[in-house]
């Protein structure tokens, strides 16, 4: 058997490594009328519903690419995991656009890297951490990534407003901005300064840039020249709740913190068309959670707690279902109870078919539920937490977890039908993306990888 080739990538004195196995080693896909890759990633994991499943002809391939001084971060002593994370790490699911997967990390690039090859094209420095998917889009006829900066500081002054009650609270420090960056070369098109962090992922809409941030208001720019539209406060600071748009009705929804709430508005006016605070709500949950859209419903999770479960370090994952019109809570389902997460990230949906797929952090179990009425259909214990979007390839449901396991369950049943590792780190909220026949995805220890679909015992 041929063997695969390698590539050497040196960056700025660091070597990264790339290993490939070559598209013509393996037997092509059936044809389909897809592009091999997505043309536009205008959301978090592409789509309201959040499968990040693009089914194309699209090679089955193996690469790596580790990010400059990812290996003498995970070779230190003196860090831990989450100091590592918060160095090296992919933070969130990539965009894989006309053959070229793009990345964001917190070391401040954002790296477009060959999604054939795992070789470097060019990376983007941000000056703060980069924590949300990259959007991409053509405008006016040029193709533009955008990708916002900013980091989870408290600056003293807003930190101890947390202990006053209707005292508003932004969080971020340093260079909060959005950035649009020429997909081909690499270079700034236009910056946009923001007071609170950007970490969250905006959507692209009709040549607007849509996102909420820390500083408590929700943003429409102009694409093509950074311009702002619109300006909304919506008092919460949005920390990783991504923006998820209902493109037939034009509701954006994100949820926010101090207050918490979930918050919808006009995609096209900024008008604020309603906020719900679900009932027991606990710390961060509501500004940290993603939600998915299915039909006319918004769906996410939230953690809550009573006062036992405070006295014992504990809480409870809840699903719930918001109405998009009116803001109502139509269900709410607890999935469990367990032990506090670190940071209090909640699990993102995906929903395919009418099914709620997720994880818990708490828990430490994955769930299908009914979408309309929030009955758990099954559920299913797992190695580790979990915080990521699954994807949902045929009748597989993919599902990383921060221990590094990628576990492929049974979309009906929910039993595990494989576990992989491929020992590069674990996986916080990074969704899996399918493209064909391969999964893309970063770990908090710094490494992208391009990993084939057989290996996870998947087919498309």
């Amino acid at each position: 058997m041929r063997t695969a080739r390698i590539h050497r990538l040196r960056l700025a004195g660091s070597c990264a490594l790339a290993l490939a196995i070559a598209p013509g080693l393996l037997a092509a896909a059936p044809a389909t009328r897809s592009p091999a890759t997505p043309q536009s990633w205008p959301m978090y994991a592409l789509a309201p519903g959040h499968n990040a499943w693009h089914a194309s002809d699209f090679p089955a391939l193996s690469w790596r690419y580790a990010v400059p001084g990812a290996a003498e971060a995970n070779a230190s002593r003196l860090l831990n995991r989450t100091m590592i994370r918060d160095l090296v790490g992919f933070a969130v699911g990539v965009a894989v656009v006309d053959g070229t997967v793009y990345a964001t990390n917190d070391d401040g690039y954002l790296y477009a890297v060959d999604a054939r090859t795992g070789k470097l094209r060019w990376r983007f420095h941000a000056f703060n951490q980069l924590m949300g998917t990259p959007i991409v889009a053509t405008v006016d006829g040029r193709r533009l990534v955008f990708v916002g900066a900013g980091n989870s500081v408290f600056a003293y002054s807003h930190a101890v407003n947390f202990a006053k009650p209707g005292a508003r609270v932004i969080r971020g420090n340093g260079l909060s901005a959005m950035f649009a960056v020429d997909a081909a070369t690499g270079k700034q098109v236009w910056v946009y300064p923001t007071q609170g962090e950007d970490m969250p992922t905006p959507v692209f809409d009709r040549g607007r840039l849509l996102f909420g941030n820390g500083d408590g208001h929700v943003y429409a720019l102009a694409a093509a020249s950074g311009q702002l539209v619109w300006k909304t406060p919506i008092k919460s600071f949005v920390s990783m709740s991504s923006a998820t748009l209902d493109p037939g009705r034009g509701v954006l929804v994100m949820g926010g913190t101090q207050p918490s709430a979930i918050h919808g508005l006009d995609a096209e006016t900024g008008k604020l068309l309603w906020s719900v605070t679900p009932p027991g709500v606990f710390s961060s949950s509501a500004g940290d959670g993603t939600l998915a859209i299915h039909g006319s419903t918004a769906i996410g999770q939230i953690e809550t707690q009573d006062d036992a479960q405070a006295r014992s370090g504990e809480s409870s994952s809840q699903e719930l279902a918001i109405d998009l019109g009116s803001g109502k809570i139509l269900w709410s389902t607890t999935l469990g109870g367990g032990k506090v997460p670190p940071r209090n990230k909640d699990a993102v949906p995906t929903i395919v078919a009418g099914v709620v797929y997720t994880g818990s952090p708490v828990t430490h179990r994955e769930y299908a539920l009914d979408a309309a009425s929030g009955k758990i259909l099954w559920q299913r214990a797992m190695p580790a937490s979990m915080k990521a979007a699954p994807a949902v390839v045929g009748n597989a449901v993919i599902q990383p977890t921060a221990s590094g396991d990628i576990v492929t369950l049974d979309k009906g049943s929910g039993k595990i039908i494989h576990t992989y590792n491929g020992h590069q780190g674990g996986y916080g909220p990074q969704n899996a993306v399918v493209v064909g026949r391969t999964l893309f995805i970063g770990t908090n220890a710094g490494t992208l990888q391009a990993i084939p679909l057989e290996k996870l015992a998947v087919r498309p």
